[in-house]
């Protein structure tokens, strides 16, 4: 039973807190807003409540919080509030410790709920969240971690706009999924203020396409060209091994495959069948959650890689070697060991470097081209099945909010957009989110602080 805790009054020596969190299939990011403007932010593990469970989605929550209110001077917390010790490199108990009761070899116990309330309002966007019942089931996780009462918290799987009746949000990272979301008239905001309640955010799910995770969707996402470029290079391999069948001769593997290989750290394309069905070394000791979750980051993780070739456009141009340069992220939801993608870097400049024809570039970058083509469909049908037939939602007054890590590709967006165009589908405004957490926090921010 969730107990209702009292939300701490307004203090004048005390400036007033609210939380917005965005939580991922590989990461949750959570930002903690003051009513005087000070941000601070913390970032954990995965938290799609569907794919690690709402114990292990809510330490991860709890996690990124601690992080987050451990930056803010002791001027904006309780002073009763306990804040466990925590190391750059603390993760949340795995998944078996979890079952039992904080018992592992790994981490010893679990973090501890929030034992005094901190926040005025919380806004929870995770992955996972279908409908309400999912929604009302990880709340009680949610509410008792975060010290919340009930009425102070919100949360959606994934924004109040001016001249705007609903928003179509398409979101491509480590998975995908699109919502339509009415936008409610200021005038009950007004109201609840008036009455000295907490006002209630202007928003409400009326709509959802996919987001029924890795095994039965996520065509679009990061993962899923992950996916697409692993069974380029099965279908490579398959081609060698069946050469005797063509009389036409077979080619090496291009540089889009050795890019692809190079980044899971083998030359061997078959090992790529180990690590999609979580039976490579690297998966030792882990539960199949654990092992999962580390495998769908992993795969999602290469799709930097085809976006690299698909759209060398958005990349800056080694002047060395000729070839583009990865970028920094192009999946903000996935968190790959930033070490390896550096060693790879340069390992791809120095094998392949300026002695890479032309014409092996050019055929690299088409083949991740026709790649990304093939992802981007299934997204296009994902927006119109969240625009119903059209009687309800009207085009002209409808907003089209972009968010992901993929969506950070300017090449992919605008594939997406080119071909929402071609299908004569125009959006009164189109809206990229580059920080899901951040906006959110400081929209909840001026709705609760006025």
């Amino acid at each position: 039973m969730t107990t209702r805790l009292p939300t701490p009054p307004p203090s004048p020596n005390m400036p007033q807190l609210v939380l917005c969190a965005d939580g991922g299939g590989s990461k949750v990011c959570v930002i903690i807003r003051s009513s005087d403007g000070i941000e601070v932010r913390g970032i954990a593990g995965p938290c799609n409540i569907q794919s690690v469970g709402f114990q292990a989605a809510s330490q991860s929550l709890l996690l990124a919080t601690y992080r987050a209110l451990s930056q803010l001077p002791n001027l904006y917390i309780p002073s009763q509030l306990y804040i466990p010790p925590l190391s750059p490199t603390l993760v949340p108990p795995p998944l078996s410790s979890l079952e039992n009761n904080g018992e592992s070899s790994k981490i010893p116990t679990k973090l501890p709920d929030l034992n005094v309330p901190v926040f005025q309002y919380a806004w929870l966007g995770l992955a996972g969240i279908q409908n309400d019942s999912d929604a009302n089931a990880f709340a009680g996780y949610a509410i008792n971690a975060l010290a919340l009462n009930p009425d102070r918290i919100k949360l959606s799987n994934a924004i109040s706009l001016q001249g705007i009746e609903h928003v179509v949000a398409v979101v491509a990272g480590t998975g995908t999924i699109g919502r339509t979301i009415r936008v409610s008239p200021k005038i009950s905001e007004n109201a609840d203020r008036r009455k000295g309640k907490s006002p209630s955010l202007p928003l409400e799910d009326v709509g959802i396409a996919r987001g029924w995770g890795y095994l039965l969707c996520d065509e679009g996402s990061a993962f899923w060209i992950g996916r697409l470029a692993i069974r380029s290079v099965l279908a490579f391999a398959d081609r060698q091994y069946s050469s005797s069948l063509y009389s036409s001769p077979n080619t090496g593997l291009s540089l889009f495959h050795q890019d692809i290989l190079r980044y899971f750290g083998t030359s061997n394309p078959s090992e790529l069948i180990n690590l999609a069905s979580i039976c490579d070394d690297s998966f030792k000791g882990l539960n199949v959650g654990e092992a999962t979750a580390k495998r769908n980051a992993l795969i999602a993780g290469s799709a930097r890689v085809v976006l690299k070739w698909a759209f060398p456009e958005d990349q800056p141009i080694n002047p060395t070697s000729g070839l583009p340069t990865p970028p920094g992220s192009t999946d903000g939801d996935v968190d790959v060991d930033s070490e390896l993608n550096n060693d790879l870097d340069i390992e791809m400049e120095s094998e392949l470097g300026a002695s890479a024809p032309l014409e092996e570039i050019e055929k690299a970058h088409n083949e991740a081209k026709k790649l990304i083509r093939k992802a981007i469909e299934p997204l296009v049908e994902l927006t119109l099945e969240c625009l119903g037939d059209l009687t309800v939602v009207k085009m002209e007054r409808t907003a089209l909010v972009l968010g992901g890590g993929l969506m950070m590709s300017p090449g992919y967006r605008n594939l997406l957009l080119s071909r929402l165009a071609k299908l004569a589908v125009e959006f009164g405004k189109v809206i990229l989110v580059e920080d899901a957490a951040k906006e959110g926090a400081e929209a909840l921010s001026n709705f609760v602080f006025g």
